[in-house]
Parts: C-alpha cells; sequence; structure tokens
C-alpha cells in the first residue's frame, strides 16, 4: 500500500511554511520538504538551499497576539 502526501492533506503550518519557503528559496513549492521538524521549528530545503522557520508571537495594539511562522535569519541560515 503506498502512502500518497500532497499540500491537500498537509496542516496548516505545513501549507503556510511551504508557501513561504517558495518564495523565500525562490523554489517551487513542490520542491520543498522538511528535513527538521520540532514543535515550534520546522527546517526546509529546497532547490540546493536550507531555511529554518520559528513560531514567533507579537503582542498586538489590541492586546491580542500575532503568531507567525517567520524565517530565522542568521549564519545558520545562510542562503547559497
Amino acid at each position: 500500500m503506498a502512502l500518497v502526501v500532497g499540500c491537500g492533506h498537509e496542516s496548516a503550518a505545513t501549507q503556510q511554511i511551504r508557501s513561504a519557503a517558495a518564495v523565500d528559496l525562490d523554489c517551487d513549492a513542490s520542491m520543498i520538504e522538511f528535513v527538521d521538524d520540532a514543535a515550534m521549528q520546522k527546517r526546509v530545503r529546497g532547490c540546493g538551499q536550507t531555511l529554518t522557520y520559528m513560531y514567533k508571537c507579537n503582542s498586538t495594539t489590541a492586546g491580542g497576539k500575532d503568531c507567525r511562522w517567520k524565517p530565522v535569519r542568521d549564519d545558520s541560515n545562510k542562503l547559497d
């Protein structure tokens, strides 16, 4: 029995990260693969590059929180 995994079966977080990584890495979304999948941190690879995303929350002026997956831009994530 084959396991088929496609965008239609991914979690909302996975879809958001895949879409963001496609733009950030200038790579087709179908080429993005997850190489490390922790609770609040995801590392992806695509088109010969890697990038880590972390789930970060900022307070809003209305007193709520704005939480998003954001790329980590430091020496550990050099975009070659």
